[in-house]
């Protein structure tokens, strides 16, 4: 009775290094397989002119008397994840809204109807790129304006630079409650915007060899635990 319990007891002891080993085998593979799936879409800048070179002062005066709207294009359905502008900021807020495009009967286009809009508080600051984060605009294809706005005072130092290195496809003002193609005006301010591909419905993909080698070796392992686990 004692020597058949000692039997099993080894047996069960040697088991358990081994049960150990193959759960190890099978956690690998799953782990290798996910990391070699494909991953989701990921955000990209879609508009990207770099930091403008002129300074405060030799900027436009961004107050609540002015709006500067610059022009991108979408190929694709996208969702907008992040605008940032290049400006130096004063207390009170900035207004980041995303605009339509209409023309302007001068044979270019101006902002036309507000589609999405956010709001960000801000302090005294310099010469920054600063903005809205995390917006989730989802929007199709086409042309856009995003317009900074802020509530700053007449008397308010805060500058809108321009001469981007990279500029964008067309500027605006807005004076007034009045928008003005700023096409010829040499605004060239900075701007980001950070977006995220819309997949529709996802494309049957073929396996990598290496995921599918890696899958066969975790069912291999999945298989050999299961049959040692079994009662003789």
């Amino acid at each position: 009775m004692h020597t058949t319990r000692f039997l099993i007891s080894s047996r069960a002891a040697c088991a358990r290094p081994a049960a150990s080993a193959l759960k190890a085998i099978l956690g690998l593979a799953l782990a290798s397989a996910l990391a070699l799936a494909p991953g989701t879409a990921q955000a990209t800048l879609v508009a990207n002119t770099g930091m403008p070179s002129n300074a405060v002062g030799a900027g436009w005066a961004f107050n609540s008397g002015h709006s500067y709207a610059g022009q991108f294009s979408l190929a694709g359905a996208m969702t907008i994840d992040s605008i940032q502008g290049y400006f130096s900021t004063d207390a009170g807020t900035v207004g980041i809204s995303l605009f339509s495009s209409v023309a302007d009967g001068d044979g270019g286009f101006i902002p036309g109807s507000a589609l999405r809009t956010a709001s960000i508080a801000t302090a005294a600051g310099a010469l920054a790129w600063t903005g809205a984060l995390a917006l989730d605009w989802a929007v199709g294809p086409g042309a856009y304006w995003v317009v900074f706005t802020s509530s700053y005072s007449a008397a308010s130092q805060a500058s809108m630079p321009g001469w981007a290195p990279q500029p964008l496809a067309g500027y605006a003002l807005q004076q007034g409650g009045q928008w003005y193609n700023a096409a010829d005006l040499d605004l060239g301010m900075g701007l980001r915007v950070d977006a995220t591909a819309n997949a529709s419905a996802p494309a049957a993909s073929v396996p990598e060899p290496g995921s599918v080698a890696l899958l066969s070796l975790g069912l291999v392992a999945a298989g050999a635990l299961r049959r040692r686990r079994k009662p003789s």
